[in-house]
């Protein structure tokens, strides 16, 4: 049995979700975890009140990197450069790669894949878009003939929950909805990337290298709007016609036009024949359209802790 020794970088909602999981559920004790990186170690509040993982935590990252037994990296700690870093030592050095960070495979992916094949390791990409549906490994295994002709879906839970508040309560204002998201946790202090589509920008990039077989594309090379242009009059307005608007990421093959690829990210308004139009809340949902297959869609949380943390962990027990 292949025994993996793993160093976990980042120790946040997901890292704490990716080991809780793993320590209730490592019943063929196949799955090891060393370390756990974190950025002082004297933080008592990152650090797990369980005894039995309590000595593994540090914040030299020279303990991982020195230790030859280490062969998976976890990283979960967002952000950009320090996050690359990692990815790029680990691969590097020769180890699985494990990541939930969407922004930097959408910046460096093509570099970080081409990286990896070089250095016969793998790259774990499946949390990096939609939280806990299983697309990127859907999409990677079980398309293998026909074609996708297009995929769309609502990529950011934020945006989608703060859009069904206004649905549920047309008195609200954008920024009354917007804080109320800051509260329960669903968007950041500064929820640009989310509520600006850049976010949904990163998903829908990924998600379009997979079913066309393309580089990914630069965020900057296609149309991104956001949701801060949308108001409660707007929301009203398509009420009246039973509609809903949505921010949907679409990637889409336009095969009288040399094949070309459309991407984009926007508001749309949609009806009650559009899939998208039942999901509410933080949920996401993405929709294939398979030239045999027809439309094939996936619905369920887009993000939080243990939804994106069975994503992590499914690629683990992929190694």
């Amino acid at each position: 049995m292949k025994i993996l020794n793993i160093a976990i970088f980042g120790y946040g909602t997901v890292g704490k979700s990716t080991v809780d999981i793993l320590e209730k559920n490592n019943s063929n004790n196949n799955i090891n975890i060393k370390y756990i990186a974190v950025r002082n170690i004297h933080d008592n509040s990152k650090i797990h009140d369980n005894s039995k993982i309590s000595g593994i935590f540090t914040d030299n990252h020279d303990d991982i990197w020195n230790d030859p037994s280490i062969n998976v990296i976890i990283e979960l700690i967002g952000g950009m450069k320090i996050a690359k870093d990692i990815i790029y030592k680990a691969i590097e050095t020769n180890r699985h790669i494990i990541t939930a960070n969407k922004a930097v495979l959408a910046e460096f992916g093509n570099e970080i894949f081409a990286l990896a094949k070089k250095n016969n390791v793998t790259v774990g990409f499946e949390a990096s878009v939609a939280g806990g549906i299983p697309i990127i490994q859907t999409l990677q295994n079980h398309f293998s003939l026909g074609k996708i002709n297009k995929i769309e879906g609502i990529l950011n839970g934020t945006c989608n929950y703060m859009l069904s508040n206004l649905e549920n309560d047309t008195s609200l204002s954008y920024s009354d909805v917007l804080k109320n998201a800051q509260d329960k946790g669903f968007a950041e202090s500064n929820p640009s990337a989310d509520v600006d589509g850049w976010d949904s920008a990163a998903k829908i990039a990924i998600l379009s290298s997979l079913c066309f077989g393309i580089d990914i594309p630069k965020i900057t090379d296609f149309e991104v709007e956001g949701i801060s242009n949308i108001t409660s009059e707007k929301i009203e307005e398509a009420q009246k016609q039973n509609k809903k608007i949505r921010l949907i990421g679409s990637a889409e093959k336009i095969e009288n036009n040399n094949s070309r690829i459309k991407i984009s990210v926007r508001p749309e308004i949609i009806d009650q024949k559009n899939l998208l139009y039942s999901v509410n809340g933080s949920d996401n949902m993405i929709i294939i359209h398979h030239e045999y297959l027809g439309e094939i869609s996936l619905k369920g949380a887009g993000a939080g802790g243990y939804a994106t943390a069975m994503s992590v962990i499914s690629d683990i027990i992929r190694l």
